[in-house]
């Protein structure tokens, strides 16, 4: 897992956005975005504006991002990553877990000794 990078103050959400897909290095979920972001202090983002945002970018003319299932987006003009699954690929969970499944069960994924502190 890579390491998190904090955004800048003012970034767009779309920013946001494209900032955590180049950071993760795979495809992500819009909900594992917003709880990133507001791990990583942006509190005032929610799902809605990150949602519009998407929304807007996929109308564009020659939109950024595409949709490669339902809620997670990727790359326009970039390949799946190879061996990318929905359902197998770590990088799409949280950055913020200090251990990943199969390491740990899922049961145990959110207890909070398993959550790293915010970075600074």
């Amino acid at each position: 897992m890579t390491s998190a990078k904090l955004p800048r103050p003012g970034t767009s959400s779309i920013k946001l956005i494209i900032e955590r897909l180049e950071q993760k290095g795979c495809p992500q979920g819009l909900h594992v975005i917003l709880e990133e972001l507001r791990w990583m202090g942006q509190r005032s983002i929610t799902y809605g504006r990150l949602r519009h945002a998407v929304r807007k970018e996929l109308r564009a003319a020659v939109p950024r991002i595409r949709c490669v299932a339902e809620g997670v987006y990727w790359f326009s003009e970039a390949d799946l990553p190879l061996g990318w699954s929905l359902f197998g690929d770590r990088r799409m969970l949280p950055c913020f877990y200090r251990q990943y499944p199969p390491a740990i069960s899922w049961d145990d994924l959110d207890m909070p000794e398993n959550i790293l502190p915010p970075p600074h």
